[in-house]
């Protein structure tokens, strides 16, 4: 089994992460390997149309 744990804090090594490194210690006593990734000092954008408007604009928004 594999864990993926994402780090969405903008401070990379503040708090969240100090937690996401004990669950990585626990998941390894357990034989889980465990992957953190850092996001919160990445540029993501929510979706460029709001929630169920794929269909009033007559598009598609799979794959968009």
């Amino acid at each position: 089994m594999k864990v993926l744990l994402i780090n969405g804090s903008p401070r990379p090594k503040g708090n969240t992460s100090i937690a996401l490194q004990e669950m990585e210690k626990t998941f390894a006593l357990e034989g889980i390997e465990a992957e953190t990734i850092q996001i919160g000092n990445k540029d993501i954008r929510g979706s460029r149309f709001g929630s169920g408007s794929c269909p009033k604009r007559n598009i598609s928004c799979h794959g968009a």
